[in-house]
């Protein structure tokens, strides 16, 4: 997987691609916060050293890095919804609060994705490096 796939609505994600792409957005999500609090002086009453216009760079480019996280992890679920055959609109399902989350882990972590093509493409290999040959239709390789 390479970065432009990433940030892309378009296309299919295995069960694992999905998983391994929203682990680490929680890992990098959880590093980048536990900073922003060190930055920023937390636990330190007197805040020593700490200026306003810090404070500030460090909001926005927080900023940035959240909506990066959400859209990333927002691309992946909406990929995984498409191996399942399923249009992205389906993850509105999410919303409900208990409910919601027991649809997405029963239907998107656990539930096996669509053999060979359907409408939003060909499944490939998930450690598979993703070569112009892949993008051609069902056809025999030539020699």
């Amino acid at each position: 997987m390479d970065a432009s796939t990433l940030y892309s609505f378009n296309g299919r994600a295995g069960r694992m691609s999905f998983a391994l792409t929203q682990i680490g957005v929680f890992t990098a999500t959880y590093v980048f916060t536990f900073l922003i609090i060190v930055m920023t002086g937390a636990g330190n009453e007197s805040r020593s050293g700490v200026t306003l216009s810090d404070q500030a760079v460090v909001m926005v480019a927080g900023s940035v890095f959240y909506i990066n996280m959400v859209w990333i992890s927002l691309a992946a679920a909406v990929r995984r919804c498409h191996d399942r055959g399923l249009s992205g609109w389906m993850l509105l399902f999410v919303m409900p609060p208990i409910l919601g989350q027991m649809w997405l882990v029963l239907s998107l972590v656990t539930g096996e994705g669509e053999a060979g093509r359907n409408r939003h493409g060909r499944r490939r290999p998930t450690f598979a490096p993703a070569d112009a040959a892949a993008d051609l239709p069902d056809s025999p390789a030539l020699a």
